[in-house]
């Protein structure tokens, strides 16, 4: 097991790693006019919307939101009544950019921004109709805080709200120029297998509306080089019906 110190360093490196990754990005690219991530919201939270049709109030968790590629479109499409989204993410940069996001497309009365480790942000319980987390949770920082906070998210949904998780597991990194195998920038690096034991025992009760497990390839910047990426994205959707605990 990895002492203390080691932990600590690796954390520090994979965060600072992942910082400067995200900062080139948000910082140069422009929210749905871009040929990265932020060219559009995923196509699960789209799937999702019309559920909440018939709501008049509509309170979303988006962890790891990022500058909003999926907390902007939610607060765009739901103009049936008031809808506020809270959006926590570790970076500063992120959130001051989302604000201007949300000034741009004429959402921030319905944008709360938050600075946080998403493992510092305590959910209260039954609080969200949906809660978001897209390649999100496995950046929490210890896999005890990655299972704790999927509990937390369960308790934190109110009885017919839904859940969508994108999770990255299996992470494999590779120098694009030599081949050379790098350490995965991931906090939390799972097994895909795992990770579905979890969100299967944790979500028992509930009816699952999406479960699929499938093999990605992408290519990211890491330390003034290219790396590819290989994982296996799990996208979990389920609704909490009203026997579930």
């Amino acid at each position: 097991m990895m002492d203390t110190k080691k932990q600590t360093d690796r954390l520090s490196r994979i965060r600072q790693n992942e910082a400067a990754s995200h900062t080139e990005v948000y910082t140069h690219e422009k929210l749905y006019a871009s040929d990265t991530w932020l060219k559009k919201p995923i196509k699960t939270v789209q799937d999702i919307m019309p559920s909440f049709s018939d709501y008049n109030e509509l309170h979303v968790l988006d962890l790891g939101c990022g500058v909003g590629r999926n907390s902007i479109y939610i607060a765009e499409s739901f103009r049936s009544g008031t809808c506020i989204i809270d959006c926590v993410d570790i970076l500063d940069v992120a959130i001051e950019i989302l604000k201007k996001n949300a000034l741009e497309h004429n959402v921030s009365d319905r944008i709360n921004g938050i600075t946080t480790p998403i493992e510092k942000f305590a959910i209260p319980t039954a609080e969200y109709d949906l809660i978001l987390a897209v390649s999100a949770l496995e950046h929490i920082d210890t896999k005890q805080h990655f299972i704790d906070k999927l509990q937390e998210i369960a308790h934190g949904i109110k009885k017919n709200g839904l859940v969508c998780r994108v999770i990255n597991s299996d992470v494999t990194e590779v120098d694009t120029e030599t081949g050379a195998s790098l350490e995965p920038n991931f906090e939390v690096n799972l097994k895909s297998d795992q990770i579905m034991t979890y969100l299967e025992g944790i979500f028992e009760e509930w009816s699952v509306i999406k479960e699929t497990v499938v093999a990605q390839k992408y290519e990211i910047p890491r330390d003034n080089r290219t790396s590819q990426l290989s994982s296996k994205v799990i996208s979990f959707v389920a609704q909490k019906v009203r026997n579930a605990n």
